[in-house]
């Protein structure tokens, strides 16, 4: 059932026939979620995400195994579309799955998303460390140094240098390798990731301190600020998905009586380009503005949001009102606005 937190998602992935499958790590177990309604829907309560699948035409094309294990998810529906439902304005009763583009009888709109929902909260800040490139870099230098080392040896104590010292290079060599491998993986530790690791603990205790000190919902900011990043996104011809791999940074100030959060964040982007399916890591702003004015709340189930000028039911999705033509108030608490 395409919920208002995936209709834009959903649409895009319609287009070209594209099913995402995303397992996610919950008390030990692995539960599944599909972009497709028909397959299997598991209802994910505080998961972590550990692989992604991409199939066109039910064939898989590509997969990405890279995610924030501190970022965390909820998507629980409780099999919304078989629940018996009643529609407030004619009195027709059937199941919820039959009201999803509309009552049938009186044509009144329904906007319909999950029971309990997080789109992607960082929740945690212990330090995670993705690239594994410095671990390559050192057993290069020990190699490197491991065989100079060698060199220098048998060079000095040997009466002769032939083409047999030679190889005695490479196999002195590699052994030695093998045996410093560990002492050069730790001095690389301190020398390479000792000033990565410093920056990433100051950046930690500075959102550490940016929620305490704002006393922002953070589930409500989260989930506003990712609805409004699939809009961003999906609004794009070839883009069909997007992760965020980690939040770098938030930063407030108030303007003209209202609150800006600006976020920078680095973002895996999916793109479908002729049949083919790549990815990219970026990193991108987004910028948030708090509504002071009364927003209308979406919430969990069913909803059904009066047009503020005419009184008609609304399509939440499609940001303005079918009869009118009035656009729709305010959602939710966060919007993003051009930095």
């Amino acid at each position: 059932m395409p919920l208002v937190s995936d209709n834009f998602h959903q649409d895009k992935l319609k287009k070209y026939n594209i099913n995402i499958k995303t397992k996610y790590i919950v008390d030990n177990k692995i539960l599944e979620r599909n972009t497709d309604i028909n397959k299997i829907n598991d209802d994910i309560k505080k998961g972590i995400r550990c692989q992604k699948e991409y199939f066109i035409k039910d064939k898989l094309v590509h997969t990405e195994n890279i995610f924030d294990t501190r970022i965390e998810y909820t998507f629980i529906s409780k099999s919304l579309e078989n629940k018996d439902y009643q529609c407030p304005n004619c009195g027709m009763t059937s199941k919820l799955k039959d009201f999803l583009d509309g009552c049938p009888y009186c044509k009144t709109y329904y906007n319909i998303d999950y029971i309990e929902k997080d789109l992607g909260s960082k929740y945690h800040y212990d330090l995670i460390l993705q690239n594994t490139t410095y671990r390559i870099v050192t057993a290069f230098i020990d190699l490197l140094i491991s065989l100079l080392l060698a060199f220098f040896f048998i060079k000095f104590t040997s009466r002769t240098f032939n083409n047999y010292d030679i190889t005695k290079v490479f196999i002195y060599g590699i052994v030695l390798a093998l045996i410093l491998y560990y002492f050069f993986y730790v001095i690389d530790g301190y020398i390479v990731l000792g000033p990565i690791k410093k920056y990433k603990d100051r950046e930690n205790q500075k959102q550490i301190a940016f929620w305490e000190r704002t006393k922002i919902d953070k589930k409500s900011f989260f989930n506003n600020l990712n609805y409004e990043i699939r809009k961003k996104y999906y609004s794009q011809e070839n883009i069909i998905d997007y992760d965020i791999i980690d939040y770098l940074n938030l930063e407030e100030y108030t303007k003209d009586n209202h609150l800006f959060v600006r976020v920078k964040a680095s973002v895996r982007i999916v793109y479908y380009n002729n049949g083919k399916i790549v990815s990219k890591l970026v990193e991108d702003n987004y910028l948030l503005k708090r509504i002071n004015e009364k927003t209308l709340k979406l919430n969990s189930e069913v909803n059904i949001i009066k047009c503020h000028n005419c009184g008609a039911s609304i399509d939440a999705t499609k940001g303005k009102c079918d009869y009118c033509h009035s656009e729709i108030k305010y959602l939710q608490e966060w919007i993003m606005v051009e930095d």
